[in-house]
């Protein structure tokens, strides 16, 4: 008798210290990961100001995205399938292209548009993964289907290192950027939980395997090669309703942010992580539900919960931002800015509802707010111009 309370006592410290052993490896990755840069807000002497103006573009649907290259703001309509350009210092229409059809240069409704961030062309991409790229003279250069390769109906794969478990990343909403590597194009995925996960169900190991960019070659339009990884954050509470990220590619150099984490992470071409970032943002609420399922009502924390929604990156004037909100229900937002070089937090400020940040020209930054304010006969969208002073 004495030896089997002796054996159940032996098994019961083995298991609390493969236990211990467990919850150590799980931390281990986030621990030594390098953490750069001061919580400086109290001692800098940084100075944000405001400057709004409303416009009326009745003309629109209403629905689409924003986004800025050089010294224009451009709407990309989704449902009439046309792009406006606007002056940023007038915010006047100066132009407008495209329209809804099947002509040449005629595009399908769509519901994202992009600027590809180091070349001079647009990504436009619809509901079926149709891609639409055209460039600085406003005629499409090229159209054709995304090819993951799907194995199709929902049948599991659980192909991690293939494009065939992948989509385009479709939470769009703050910034699905697109990049041209040489000959190819750096696009944000996230993975089809039938294709990738067995009966539906996430475990640790899918956020472990899953990969958040593929190659894109335009010419075949198929992705040749998947790379990236997942947060830590998920290895530790798995959130599959916010799969969502937003990321920069500098010089081989990827900065990446997802909505659920307070750290931005910095990582080598493909996927040498070096060091991470970042401070928790001002009074955002963070009460995330883990599920292993995407087939259950936690997208009911889109009604209260905040979250990190793009970060931006102005080398020359040697910044970085990092937009967010911080509770869905208020709806109140906020904005950190960062030194782009010691990586050290200079400020974080509260901004207008709905905020998004566009871009810099001729000494301003401007931003925009998303979604326009409708009545029966007008359709308004408010333009910010803002002076930061260091």
């Amino acid at each position: 008798m004495k030896k089997k309370i002796f054996s159940c006592k032996r098994i019961f410290i083995i298991f609390v210290l493969v236990l211990m052993y467990a919850i150590i490896s799980c931390n281990d990755s986030k621990e030594n990961t390098p953490h750069k840069g001061e919580n400086k807000t109290l001692e800098s002497q940084v100075t944000v100001e405001w400057d709004s103006t409303v416009i009326d573009i009745f003309y629109t649907s209403g629905q689409g995205n924003f986004f800025m290259k050089g010294s224009t703001i451009t709407f990309a309509d989704h449902y009439y399938a046309k792009i406006y350009n606007y002056d940023v210092r007038t915010k006047e229409m100066i132009s407008s292209h495209f329209g809804l059809g099947n002509g040449p240069n005629e595009l399908l409704s769509f519901f994202y548009a992009t600027p590809v961030k180091n070349d001079t062309s647009v990504f436009i991409i619809d509901n079926n993964i149709n891609v639409s790229l055209y460039g600085n003279h406003y005629q499409v250069e090229k159209k054709g289907i995304i090819n993951f390769h799907w194995p199709g109906g929902d049948r599991y794969s659980g192909e991690y290192e293939s494009s065939k478990i992948y989509n385009f990343m479709l939470k769009t909403d703050f910034g699905a950027n697109i990049y041209r590597k040489g000959k190819e194009f750096i696009i944000p995925l996230e993975p089809i939980i039938p294709y990738a996960c067995e009966n539906g169900l996430i475990t640790r190991e899918h956020y472990e395997k899953s990969h958040i960019f593929g190659l894109l070659d335009i010419n075949t339009m198929e992705v040749n090669k998947v790379f990236g990884h997942y947060s830590p954050y998920y290895l530790e509470k798995s959130l599959p309703h916010y799969n969502a990220f937003s990321y920069i590619f500098e010089n081989d150099i990827f900065y990446v942010n997802f909505p659920v984490d307070s750290l931005i992470y910095v990582y080598k071409y493909p996927d040498e992580l070096l060091y991470s970032f970042g401070f928790e943002c001002q009074d955002i609420v963070r009460e995330y539900t883990a599920s292993n399922t995407v087939k259950d009502d936690n997208y009911k924390d889109f009604q209260h919960c905040g979250m990190n929604t793009e970060i931006l990156h102005f080398p020359e004037e040697g910044l970085f931002f990092r937009t967010y909100v911080k509770n869905m229900e208020t709806l109140d937002w906020g904005m950190q800015i960062y030194n782009c070089t010691t990586h050290d937090l200079l400020a974080d400020i509260n901004v207008p509802k709905l905020f998004k940040l566009l871009g810099y020209y001729d000494s301003y930054f401007y931003g925009v707010g998303i979604v326009p304010t409708e009545t029966d006969d007008n359709t308004f969208v408010t333009f910010y111009k803002i002076k930061i002073s260091l």
